[in-house]
């Protein structure tokens, strides 16, 4: 990577800028000006005199947000009084928002950038020979965050419990690097689908709209010894925290380990209840010694009528939710190995028959993983030649695809009238630790309304939010 562009600590490839070569520029019927392009799968709305085949450009995606300086430098605001030439007009509302538009009937999925719209903002960009980066991510240029995952300011409760000043009691942080790890972020189908191929045998499920949870039986820190040294530990001098590695449970939501420090009260987040606590309360006993577990909480937050996310009930009644186990691994002497898709459905049905011997009621929460389809490609799509643009003409099949993955259709799993989110793709016996997400347009666009409305998901406000 060119030191002028970079990747940051917290970079998303779903939200970053990506230098790519234009191809064809497709009309658009009943316009003179206004043509088509394909990026990574997806058609962004140009103008045929700005825009022309083999240009390399910057491509920034849809609910993306920009450096503020870079919009106003070059005039792009709709808000005249926000640009460095007050006379001119952008299409840019103020929070710096890439926002997915539909235009002469074509859907504009993001928005594309010059070179010399880079230079204007930063002059050190002239150095750089974009020719040699076509295809690069990145979200930082010449030290500073140029783009990043647009969140709606979240709006403060006002509902508080107790009064007065909490105290903050001593913490020790007994985790240690590497055991416990979170989910990795989900790739875009779009965007990766040349990297599959004709012979994977991979296994789709049904994409779920919920809350991450995360829970494993890892080795930790805990105190040497029991007793009164144990209850005193967290208030005794660094030098006489002596300490052992042993086993035990630990639990998160998306990003942030609810039960990281030793002796420590439990937050409980954006919900205002520890929805992600009650499954472990649930599952702590039955998770094996060096498994964790990677699932989805849908439907209700407990006991409340607030949804986990608005509209998905999954079947749920208000103040019900349920858990979908989507990954599980295991340590093995020190190497993570993932168990495949049939692994994991026999582990959660291992699981569920378990509890259910225990008359842990909680066995009935637990949902089996959707699974839409498991083979190859080819044999799913006999009549797409695998010689001749299969790529290409696979992600179209896949992305409106009814009959096998209820694309662009309501989630049949809910009782609400919501769009299916997508599909997740996974390729059998990997050897990296990956998955391929494939939203559908309906699903974008009722989020993009939401946050229209100022409507932050919580899984965005969990993951990308300040």
């Amino acid at each position: 990577m060119n030191e002028l562009i970079s990747k940051s600590e917290n970079f998303k490839q779903e939200y970053c800028c990506t230098i790519v070569r234009i191809g064809e520029v497709q009309p658009i019927e009943g316009s003179d000006f206004l043509g088509q392009v394909m990026i990574e799968g997806r058609t962004i709305v140009v103008r045929k005199d700005q825009v022309m085949e083999g240009n390399v450009m910057f491509y920034v995606s849809n609910e993306c947000q920009i450096n503020g300086d870079f919009l106003s430098i070059n005039s792009f605001y709709e808000d005249k009084t926000m640009n460095a030439d007050p006379e001119q007009k952008g299409y840019i509302n103020k929070y710096g928002r890439i926002r997915m538009v539909k235009l002469r009937g074509v859907l504009s999925m993001g928005i594309l950038f010059s070179e010399e719209n880079f230079v204007k903002w930063c002059p050190k960009m002239s150095e750089l020979n974009v020719e040699e980066h076509v295809g690069e991510d990145f979200d930082t240029i010449a030290g500073e965050l140029f783009v990043k995952a647009y969140v709606p300011m979240r709006k403060e409760n006002t509902h508080h419990t107790g009064t007065g000043k909490h105290k903050i009691e001593p913490r020790f942080d007994r985790l240690i690097p590497g055991e416990f790890l979170f989910h990795y972020e989900t790739q875009q189908l779009n965007r990766e689908i040349g990297r599959l191929r004709p012979t994977d045998v991979v296994s789709i499920s049904c994409k779920m709209h919920g809350t991450s949870f995360v829970i494993g039986n890892v080795r930790t820190l805990q105190p040497r010894w029991g007793g009164l040294y144990a209850r005193c530990f967290t208030h005794l001098p660094k030098l006489l925290q002596f300490t052992k590695t042993a086993y035990d449970v630990v639990y998160s939501s998306r990003t942030v380990v609810k039960n990281k420090y030793y002796n420590d009260k439990v937050r409980p987040g954006y919900y205002e209840t520890d929805v992600w606590g009650e499954y472990y309360a649930l599952l702590a006993k039955y998770i094996p010694k060096g498994y964790t577990l990677y699932g989805e909480i849908v439907g209700y937050v407990g006991g409340l009528s607030q949804m986990i996310q608005k509209g998905y009930d999954y079947g749920c009644q208000p103040g019900e939710n349920r858990l979908m186990i989507y990954r599980v691994s295991i340590d093995e002497g020190g190497r993570k190995r993932e168990l495949n898709i049939s692994e994991v459905q026999d582990f959660s049905d291992g699981l569920v028959t378990r509890m259910k011997a225990d008359g842990n009621e909680g066995a009935t929460r637990i949902i089996p993983l959707p699974i839409l389809y498991h083979g190859t490609l080819p044999e799913l799509y006999p009549s797409l030649d695998t010689t001749d643009h299969w790529h290409e003409n696979l992600l179209e099949v896949m992305k409106n695809d009814i009959m096998h993955f209820g694309m662009e259709q309501n989630e049949p799993l809910c009782h609400n009238k919501v769009p299916r989110e997508g599909i997740c793709l996974r390729i059998d016996n990997d050897p990296i630790n990956e998955c391929f997400k494939l939203k559908t347009l309906r699903f974008l666009g009722k989020e993009a309304e939401l946050m229209d409305k100022g409507e932050a998901d919580m899984e965005m406000q969990d993951g990308y939010g300040e």
